[in-house]
């Protein structure tokens, strides 16, 4: 998939208000295309978020050694106190997500599935 299609996904998904960030990683954990929503302030700096990411990544990779038997993973969710993250295998891409810590995990996980045709 191309970049810019990847740069769409992330554009459509901005638009929802409970979603703060969206961006796909590459299998090293490099964010190859995504940003923030206008006006929310990142909780971690770059370094901080690069390692975020390259964790959610090792998660997705150390999941898949499961596929076989219990089938491949639709998404991933984790609440925090404020915030809450999602990690969606995209292909040979990682869609990782953060959302306001209020929202509903199932309802915004469809979402995203729905929004980005996973």
């Amino acid at each position: 998939m191309s970049d810019e299609s990847l740069n769409h996904k992330c554009k459509l998904l901005l638009k929802e208000p409970e979603i703060r960030f969206a961006g796909f990683l590459d299998m090293m954990g490099n964010l190859v295309e995504g940003s923030f929503r206008e006006g929310v302030e990142p909780l971690k700096d770059d370094n901080e978020r690069k390692k975020m990411f390259i964790e959610a990544v090792l998660r997705i990779r150390t999941r898949q050694d499961f596929d076989e038997n219990l089938g491949p993973v639709i998404y991933a969710a984790a609440r925090r106190k404020n915030v809450v993250t999602f990690t969606f295998l995209f292909g040979d891409k990682v869609l990782f997500v953060s959302a306001e810590p209020h929202v509903d995990i199932d309802k915004t996980a469809n979402k995203v599935l729905k929004l980005c045709s996973i």
